[in-house]
């Protein structure tokens, strides 16, 4: 390197050091922040967890955010061992990765809201009932087959069908549909099909052996019930007999924030928990610090949907540092938190040349005919 230019990057390099707030940051991968994972488009940690619906493919997207599928990544669907086969364009998914340098999905489950035989069909509404249950299907929500690529038009669906359902609790029985897969048709369904439901506990009759879950009631074995308490998220599973529903198991649902300190983003409706605001059963946190879009605090009302950035502050509980309103479950990106000090317009701008540092005041300091060569 010529002289002038190596004492001129070492008095830049000693000024910076001085600058009052300025801080040097490497990004060996030239696509974000070193170290911390922080990338455009990403959320940044060392650990993720976002439930929300796949957007798109390749890898998966979710709440706008990539999450890359490694031959490591596990999958399940409702509980069960799955592959990347099984996912579907909108199905409701929760995602566990680890973030360093890219977002890589360590798990992801999919979780179907409702399993069972269609009941009744509303075409004009684009509804349709299962289990008591009021699914709301989209204009764009996608209707497919079951293992095929064939898509379906809603009306397409009908009464007996047994269908797969993947979509946001809107509260009080009514979900919105972000995908759905028709697993039999009506004339062709066998004698016994799975049944599931997943949703809010709001009344148990241990005496009527009766759960009721949305608006929904189930009877189901008394001992079961045992451990379940009203007001809890859990998931029903059983089947159809000869027509008849029969729920075998209810379970709590598992809480989609765990890991404490892990960043999370969700997408989904409030809903008014005992102790505040909720989402999924997350609990949700605001604080003087959290930040609004589309809305402010006052527009946190049960059945609005948001997408929430934060970070897991307990098991089940979020820190919200971010809520967003009115967001398209299929079509949105989550905005980035800056979480870095903004740095000075010389580091933005590295071509500008600042007067203080110029070669003007710094080229007779370094040029002089008398100071010795050591090079």
């Amino acid at each position: 390197m010529p002289k002038v230019l190596r004492r001129w990057s070492l008095v830049l390099a000693l000024a910076l050091m001085v600058l009052p707030g300025a801080r040097v940051f490497s990004d060996p991968a030239g696509g974000g922040i070193g170290g911390l994972g922080i990338h455009p488009g990403g959320i940044g940690g060392t650990g993720i967890t976002a439930l929300g619906v796949i957007q798109r493919f390749g890898s998966i997207y979710v709440n706008g955010q990539e999450y890359v599928l490694s031959p490591q990544t596990r999958y399940s669907v409702d509980g069960a061992a799955g592959t990347a086969k099984d996912l579907r364009l909108g199905d409701r998914v929760t995602v566990q990765a680890a973030a360093d340098g890219q977002a890589v999905a360590q798990v992801v489950r999919v979780e179907h809201a409702v399993i069972g035989r269609v009941t009744e069909v509303q075409a004009a509404k684009r509804q349709f009932t299962i289990l008591g249950e009021t699914i709301q299907a989209g204009k764009m929500t996608p209707i497919t087959v079951r293992n095929s690529n064939q898509s379906l038009p809603f009306a397409a669906l009908k009464t007996g069908d047994v269908v797969s359902v993947s979509g946001l609790d809107q509260g009080n029985g009514h979900w919105l549909a972000t995908e759905i897969c028709r697993r039999y048709p009506a004339d062709a369904a066998p004698a016994r099909v799975p049944l599931l439901l997943r949703g809010r506990v709001d009344a148990i009759h241990p005496g009527q052996n009766t759960l009721e879950v949305g608006a929904t009631k189930l009877k189901i074995n008394g001992t079961l019930l045992r451990a379940i308490q009203v007001g809890q998220s859990v998931v029903v599973r059983g089947e159809y007999t000869d027509g008849k529903t029969r729920a075998e198991s209810v379970n709590p649902s598992a809480l989609a924030a765990q890991e404490v300190g892990n960043r999370v983003s969700l997408l989904g409706y409030l809903d008014r928990g005992t102790d505040g605001w909720t989402t999924h059963g997350v609990s949700l946190v605001e604080s003087h610090h959290t930040l609004y879009e589309n809305g402010d605090a006052a527009d946190m009302q049960a059945g609005s949907m948001v997408a929430i950035e934060g970070r897991v502050q307990a098991p089940g509980v979020v820190n919200a540092e971010r809520v967003i309103f009115s967001v398209n479950p299929m079509d949105f990106d989550l905005p980035i938190i800056p979480r870095m000090p903004v740095l000075p317009p010389m580091l933005h701008h590295p071509e500008i040349e600042r007067p203080e540092f110029g070669p003007p005041e710094i080229e007779p300091l370094v040029e002089r005919p008398e100071l010795p060569d050591n090079d």
